[in-house]
């Protein structure tokens, strides 16, 4: 099965877009319209490509990871993964306000809206959150870019393949 450039290697079936609208409501927030597009269809799902990249400024070398999405809580799926976790924003000492995952990567960082610039969008930025190192300074867990919008996103997932032809030459 396909969307877009993506093959989905699993899911868990489809969302109704109530619960979903539930989820924006809860947290005040709105998905973006192609987030909400494909997770209404595909709930819990893997993809292939499934590897983004990122510059990890605070050590100054670039990061990999694979990833994969959260899910809603469905008939389904009555034990999902906790979309939108709260710990990354509820605690100030080291999460962030307006920032939201969505995926999570193999060792337990988190892909996220990131909606600080513009809390009432709904064209976040993304970013990962590793949760297991913290700035010096700021004690927070670490933040750094990934992608300007879910849809540059989606587009600059990379195969296994591509991410170690880089690493050979």
């Amino acid at each position: 099965m396909k969307f877009r450039n993506l093959e989905i290697t699993y899911d868990n079936g489809t969302v109704d877009i109530s619960i979903i609208k539930d989820v924006e409501n809860i947290f005040n927030i709105k998905f973006p319209k192609l987030y909400v597009e494909l997770i209404s269809k595909h709930n819990n799902l893997s993809v292939e490509p499934s590897y983004i990249t990122y510059y990890d400024s605070y050590n100054k070398e670039d990061g990999m990871a694979a990833i994969g999405f959260d899910s809603f809580e469905t008939e389904q799926n009555p034990d999902p993964q906790n979309i939108c976790r709260q710990y990354i924003y509820d605690d100030p000492t080291y999460g962030y306000e307006a920032v939201y995952s969505f995926a999570r990567t193999g060792n337990g960082d988190f892909i996220c809206f990131d909606y600080r610039e513009d809390p009432n969008g709904d064209e976040p930025k993304i970013c990962i959150v590793i949760h297991d190192e913290y700035d010096e300074e700021t004690g927070k867990m670490l933040l750094f870019p990934v992608a300007n919008n879910f849809e540059e996103f989606l587009d600059s997932l990379k195969s296994f393949d591509e991410i170690m032809a880089k690493y050979s030459t």
